[in-house]
């Protein structure tokens, strides 16, 4: 069963517009989409654009993804654009507190849209930097995360495309994971910039396009394998290492190195000391098999491990080491009084 209960470490509200990408001009933007009033940029990917806008039919901001597709694709084009509309409409019907509400789905220009639910509130990765949250806070975000890529793993959809950019910390203290099949959609994605040079895998994806954030991308997505619930818990794991550890587990100066690292498993070392309990060090690293049969069975037992964590540290933080102060004290008056009772009777006696 999907472990749904209400985290009870989420974060303090934090005062910044949930975005997705570095913030760009206004005039990245169209004035419409659809029935939807632009009323700005809030970021600009490899993508396309994530904007506000306003709904006037149903009277409330939304956050609008307009997805570009890849030139010269022809028909492998109009077979992305089908396979995103699939995407986002099954999508639309999952309902979680952990996954960011779609509204509606549609075509713009040569383009696609997705309408989802404005969130207050900052991504994952301007959260660590600005809150810089001991390491229990954090585990508590990813626990809601991982609860949010669960519930889509269990209708059957994959996100492949996990990455800290793509988790929104709300004011409301909630975590939401956010465009979930886009990667896969055939459309361009933000490869990290330099990361996204194909040529250096000599050609091994089935389309010549990378799919996913490098970084981020399980070994057997590079050889052109569609990417399954466990490459999202291989992405997930990557996410820990680096928000725990503040390090990336696989660093190489070029693509070619570093699939290869990821494919001999040969990850960083983590800082010593560090605060962080082996048992969680350990789960990460079964996140992070090249083997995908040598990972969890599945994003539940994962997490049910990371709640045995949480519950663990809790426990031991709240539960008494030895006596408290105030029963030293009675024990003490105690003991004195014995003693006064004791002196009184020799002097009657």
């Amino acid at each position: 069963m999907v472990d749904t209960q209400a985290e009870d470490d989420t974060p303090p509200p934090s005062r910044q517009v949930a975005d997705t990408e570095p913030r760009t001009p206004a005039s990245a933007a169209p004035d419409r989409i659809g029935r939807y009033e632009v009323l700005g940029t809030i970021g600009q990917g490899g993508m396309g654009i994530v904007v506000k806008a306003h709904d006037p039919q149903l009277v409330r901001t939304i956050a609008i993804k307009l997805v570009r597709p890849r030139k010269g694709r022809g028909s492998a084009g109009a077979e992305d654009r089908a396979r995103l509309l699939r995407e986002a409409r099954a999508l639309a019907a999952l309902s979680h507190p952990n996954v960011v509400p779609v509204y509606d789905v549609g075509e713009h220009d040569d383009g696609l849209f997705v309408a989802m639910q404005f969130i207050e509130g900052a991504n994952m990765r301007v959260w660590l930097d600005r809150e810089r949250p001991p390491w229990r806070r954090v585990l508590g975000v990813f626990r809601a995360a991982g609860r949010g890529l669960a519930a889509a793993h269990a209708v059957g959809m994959v996100h492949r495309d996990f990455k800290p950019a793509n988790v929104l910390v709300g004011d409301d203290g909630r975590v939401r994971v956010v465009d979930f099949g886009l990667a896969r959609a055939g459309f361009d994605v933000d490869a990290g910039a330099a990361e996204g040079d194909t040529s250096v895998l000599g050609g091994v994806t089935q389309s010549g396009v990378l799919v996913g954030t490098p970084t981020y991308m399980a070994p057997e997505q590079f050889t052109g394998a569609v990417g399954d619930a466990r490459a999202d818990q291989y992405a997930f794991c990557v996410s820990m290492f680096e928000a725990f550890y503040g390090r990336l587990p696989f660093v190489a100066d070029d693509l070619r190195s570093l699939v290869t690292l990821k494919r001999a498993g040969r990850m960083a070392e983590p800082p010593v000391p560090s605060p962080i309990p082996q048992d969680l060090h350990a789960v990460i690293v079964r996140g992070l098999s090249p083997d995908p049969a040598q990972r969890f069975g599945s994003m539940p037992d994962l997490l049910r491990e990371l709640r045995r964590i949480g519950e663990a540290v809790e426990g031991t933080a709240t539960a008494p080491v030895g006596p408290s102060r105030f029963t030293w004290m009675i024990v003490v008056a105690i003991l004195g009084l014995a003693a006064i009772a004791v002196a009184i009777a020799t002097c009657t006696a």
